[in-house]
């Protein structure tokens, strides 16, 4: 019997980090609470709503707010939730240190392009709260 290896992949040391940890997210209802409770801007697109606040953490951090009320089946939540993590970590680093909230408004049609709304959202943050803005 021949046993078959699997081709390995050499690591390198330099590949983008894919991963969304901990410090990243908010995670309890205080942190979510001080979010709504104070926030320095709210940006808004048709569907997206994305509360911002000076950040307490050393990074910037986001949180989904995406409920059943608004959005009925579990695929629709789970692929905005998808989507959002995925902008957010590819422009965390840009920001300055903010807290986000991200929810879906009342206003949510089955109709839109959910990959297009998250973009729209994200650019508008990036043109505030990026760091590299010039005086």
């Amino acid at each position: 019997m021949t046993i078959r290896q699997q081709p390995t992949i050499p690591s390198s040391n330099h590949t983008p980090s894919h991963d969304f940890p901990k410090r990243y997210r908010l995670l309890g209802s205080d942190d979510f609470k001080a979010v709504f409770d104070a926030p320095i801007k709210k940006i808004h697109t048709a569907h997206l709503l994305a509360f911002i606040a000076k950040g307490s953490a050393d990074s910037s951090r986001l949180g989904l707010a995406i409920t059943k009320k608004k959005l009925k089946y579990a695929v629709a939540r789970n692929r905005i939730k998808r989507l959002t993590r995925e902008a957010f970590r590819q422009q965390r680093s840009q920001f300055e240190t903010i807290d986000i909230v991200v929810i879906v408004k009342a206003s949510y049609d089955k109709s839109f392009d959910i990959g297009r709304e998250v973009d729209e959202l994200f650019s508008k943050i990036h043109q505030k709260f990026c760091q590299s803005k010039t005086a």
